[in-house]
């Protein structure tokens, strides 16, 4: 998978459809640790289906339905 030149940026900015790889995680250490226990972790990669008020992203055969203010502290870089 070819990755982008551009810094990772917050999956809250992402578009449906949109691929890549998560490079981190930031904000309340319980929200990271969460986060960490079903998967979504740096170097995983990680698929937008839906955005809005909401973010629904696929952390390998997992969908999680994440606040977008939630969704805002997972960084990662778009697949090019």
């Amino acid at each position: 998978m070819a990755y982008a030149t551009e810094a990772a940026t917050p999956l809250s900015i992402w578009g449906r459809g949109d691929e890549g790889t998560i490079e981190g995680i930031s904000g309340a250490n319980q929200l990271a640790a969460r986060l960490r226990e079903v998967g979504a972790m740096p170097g995983v990669p990680v698929r937008v289906l839906r955005v809005g008020s909401t973010v629904v992203i696929q952390v390998g055969s997992s969908r999680f339905c994440l606040r977008k203010t939630d969704a805002a502290c997972i960084k990662g870089m778009k697949a090019a």
